[in-house]
């Protein structure tokens, strides 16, 4: 009985609209054969019909985005897809959709599982901070089945979601065709770097004589050659100057300063960087049946991103020219900011030692990040009990094994002009094309190690009453233990007075050809666009002859351990013309967070330091309730009120402090943070048009009680000030919008599918009372796509946009953004097509800012990227 309830809302998801006290008379005399060519809907249509199924009979407030063929999903990143969804904007990395942010929160606030099980994640950026949300770039799309957006919460979810989760679901080997094979070869143009890149994959799955067993198999290889091409500064802070009696600045701690709380940069350049990244996956899904009554699945995923990559930069130095006595003249203040100015060489005797006041930085690294995951899902069902257990480990790790860092000084008079919009116009006394003039004044080879796993047991029991008005009832708990730990090494002996005095190295021993078409639709005639570059080939070679000595940079360690312990109750309700639930969930978290504090004040980062631990534990109650009510055939209203939390991140919580040294800017973490907590309430009214179209509206409240603000310190380390980065609980808050989403089938295989989003957050700083945004908050978001298929040719053309948004970092703004992307196949026979695609079509420029925009922070161009190739199925 259990079994034939479960087919029957299998078959909802997949038919067309149908009432439901027919839907389970007919489902009864559907055969397995004829429920599975129900599942294998093909083309962008039957995806449409599907995603809106999902949509409508769900019992909480959801958005879809289903397939449109075994192994081919919209998008060739999952991030990307997303954004599609009304309410999700993405944060992109390298061009790429890396992290996505639900209903104006932060990434970091959003879960991601798979098959409704946490993946690890890891970063393998020698700066990257530990992060809560799920880096997409590890993720293939050719995996996914559907993505689902849960956007109100039940009893039985995980908790963790600010916003909402994601659950990324994979195909069931009993639910896809026996001896289905499929497999694609396509060829990548990155018009920044200029290069072609492979992109493989393949699908094949089988299932016995019996029906009992089926086995899954996937495995992909993406290649991708990438460069980006920018301007960037950093450091910016509220700084004090004097003027001496030439009418020059110098830097001073002094609160009665003649100019106080200037917005003034650290450091910046002009960068190229470079990576070659290689994405390998393999999944393999088992599932056994031995009868209607048992079904036992095993689910396994890994995946590699290697990394490898350089960066080159021409800089230029405020931060050294202020520790080294130097000064400020020809200077220029707009809105409270040093717009422009003229930096002096400094003393060769000054207190530092170092005779240099700023460098190109040559940086070569070996990178690599992985995630696996293993999870056992065993489902009995008996008499009118429905059992499920599962359980499982995931398991992320890597980082940058070799990072090899050269600077080349030379001491020269520089000028930094931000005055133009998006634009850095520098000027060196020094020739920046001369590499004879520029010395080698330090090397390095640091490292970095992360991992991030989790250990999961779940056990889950629903009692179905078959009565007229409960329908069911189910109750569970789950055990987690999430363990994230993180290490650096740095390179004791590589200073000016150390390793590099011995070397004598110029510029001009390594040079190399300076990379054609430099910040193209980027700066002005004036732009540093072309200087001495290094060949970091025959650089590597000369590094590995180095005698480098390692250390651990203690104050950057940490160790971070949550365990939680979960359990709750949950009634499903349904009627003529409603359904829901509501239900309560209690989590209890201990988190114990360690790292090395200080002993003694000196400069040393590898000794005086000890091993110590932070406990903290916290209790959650988590009520929710989720009501549908058919008010027509065709119109349906949500309603839905939840509590909610998430968790801070967790370089937030380490008791440590990591930064870097060349940027003299870096992130602090407090144990003591408690985590976000919000009301949430829902309602959202869905209008039905048509099997393939959709008009629906929906607004969102979240009262938030507690936020994390980041607060900005001057701090000293290794005898450098520096910018760091602190968070606190802060002030509570709201976020509130509205969403509007239309899906409309202008004819059969032509439509348009189009959303907006609207979001506001509100908060104050306790102690100005002035206005705080809200990271990851975009005002506005808008999609939309246009589409077009017939029996041979599948096309899209899609445009996403968001308004600018705090970064969470400082006062960090990224700028608005829109990207257009465009997809086409080609049907040459039942089982081969070729495809077409096109990502940022216009060549879209990534602009970050602090404060106002004479303080730019990064200015980036990731180019165009297209595809072309075969799919082949059977």
């Amino acid at each position: 009985m259990i079994k034939k309830m479960r087919l029957v809302g299998l078959i909802s998801v997949f038919c067309v609209v149908l009432p439901s006290a027919a839907k389970a008379k007919d489902s009864e005399a559907v055969s397995t054969d004829d429920a599975l060519e129900k599942i294998q809907i093909r083309g962008i249509r039957g995806s449409i019909v599907k995603s809106m199924n999902t949509k409508r009979y769900s019992d909480s407030i959801l958005d879809a985005i289903t397939a449109e063929e075994i192994g081919k999903f919209p998008d060739k990143n999952v991030a990307e897809s997303l954004q599609r969804i009304t309410g999700v904007s993405i944060k992109r990395v390298q061009g790429e959709g890396e992290r996505i942010g639900v209903r104006g929160t932060a990434p970091s606030q959003n879960r991601t599982y798979l098959n409704n099980q946490s993946i690890a994640s890891a970063d393998w950026w020698i700066s990257s901070q530990p992060n809560r949300g799920f880096n997409y770039t590890l993720l293939p799309s050719e995996i996914v089945s559907s993505l689902e957006v849960h956007k109100s919460p039940q009893a039985d979810h995980d908790e963790g979601s600010l916003g909402g989760s994601i659950n990324i679901k994979t195909h069931s080997p009993l639910e896809t065709k026996d001896q289905m094979f499929i497999g694609s070869a396509q060829l990548q143009y990155s018009d920044v770097s200029r290069e072609y890149d492979p992109q493989l994959s393949m699908f094949y799955n089988w299932i016995n004589d019996e029906k009992t067993l089926g086995a899954l198999f996937s495995v992909t290889r993406h290649e991708r050659s990438l460069r980006r091409d920018g301007l960037e500064s950093w450091g910016w802070l509220a700084r004090n100057y004097n003027r001496d009696q030439q009418g020059n600045l110098r830097q001073t701690l002094d609160t009665n300063a003649d100019l106080i709380g200037i917005w003034s940069p650290g450091g910046g350049g002009s960068a190229i960087f470079q990576q070659q990244r290689i994405l390998s996956s393999a999944m393999m899904l088992l599932q056994f049946q031995p009868s209607l009554d048992w079904d036992i699945e095993l689910n396994s995923l890994f995946s590699e991103l290697s990394a490898d990559n350089s960066n080159q930069n021409f800089l230029w130095q405020p931060s050294n020219v202020y520790a080294r006595g130097g000064f400020i003249s020809d200077y220029q203040l707009i809105d409270n900011t040093l717009a422009s100015a003229q930096y002096s060489k400094v003393a060769s005797n000054n207190i530092t030692g170092i005779p240099f006041n700023t460098a190109m930085e040559a940086i070569w690294r070996q990178s690599k990040i992985d995630t696996s995951l293993v999870h056992l899902s065993i489902k009995h069902d008996v008499n009118y009990w429905h059992t499920q257990y599962q359980i499982g480990v995931t398991r992320a790790s890597g980082g940058t094994s070799k990072d090899f860092t050269s600077q080349w000084s030379a001491n020269t008079d520089f000028s930094v002009d931000l005055t133009e919009q998006k634009n850095i116009i520098t000027d060196y006394q020094v020739d920046p094309l001369d590499a004879s003039q520029w010395q080698i004044s330090e090397v390095r080879q640091d490292s970095l190690e992360s991992t991030d796993q989790e250990f999961f047991a779940q056990a889950d029991f629903e009692w179905q009453l078959d009565q007229p008005l409960l329908q069911s009832i189910k109750f569970g708990g789950k055990y987690k233990v999430h363990q994230r730990d993180f290490i650096r090494y740095r390179s004791k002996n590589g200073g000016y007075d150390q390793l590099a005095a011995d070397l004598g190295w110029r510029l001009s021993d390594f040079s190399s050809l300076f990379p054609g078409h430099f910040l193209k639709g980027i700066g002005s005639d004036d732009t540093l666009k072309a200087y001495a570059y290094a060949d970091v080939d025959l650089l590597n070679e000369a590094y590995q002859h180095l005698p480098f000595i390692q250390g651990e940079e203690k104050p950057s360690s940490f160790d971070i351990s949550e365990k939680s312990y979960a359990g709750y109750v949950k009634a499903n309700f349904s009627g003529d013309a409603y359904r829901g639930n509501f239900g309560l969930r209690l989590v209890h978290t201990q988190q114990d967070a360690q790292a090395f504090q200080k002993t003694v004040e000196t400069d040393s980062i590898f000794e005086e330091y000890q091993w110590s631990a932070t406990d903290k534990s916290y209790t959650d109650f988590l009520p929710s309730i989720n009501l549908v009510v058919d008010l027509t055939h065709d119109v349906v209203l949500r309603l839905s009120a939840s509590k909610v939390m998430s968790r801070a991140e967790y370089h937030h919580l380490m008791p440590s402090t990591n930064y870097n040294v060349t940027k003299a800017q870096g992130a602090g973490g407090n144990p003591n943070l408690d985590p976000f907590r919000a009301t949430n309430f829902d309602l959202g009214v869905e209008w039905y048009l048509d099997e393939a179209s959709l008009f629906s509206i929906a607004a969102f409240h979240k009262d938030v009680k507690s936020f994390i603000d980041i607060k900005r310190y001057r701090e000293n380390y290794e005898n450098i000030d520096m910018v760091i980065n602190r968070p606190v609980n802060g002030s509570g808050g709201s976020i509130y919008g509205v969403e509007l989403n239309l899906q409309k089938e202008v004819y059969y295989g032509v439509g348009v599918i189009a959303n907006y989003t609207f979001v506001q957050g509100e908060r104050k700083d306790t102690l100005t009372g002035q206005n705080i945004d809200i990271p990851g908050n975009s005002d506005h978001t808008v999609n939309v796509t246009a589409y077009y298929e017939n029996d041979w040719i599948s096309s899209r053309l899609s445009y996403n946009f968001r308004t600018e948004f705090a970064t969470g970092q400082g006062e960090e703004i990224t700028d608005d953004y829109g990207q257009v992307d465009v997809n086409f196949s080609f049907l040459l026979n039942d089982n081969i097509s070729f495809v077409i695609e096109g990502i940022n079509l216009f060549d879209e420029i990534n602009y970050t800012y602090e404060r106002n925009e004479f303080a730019p922070v990064g200015i980036y161009r990731n180019g165009r990227r297209f595809y072309t190739g075969i799919r082949v199925n059977y």
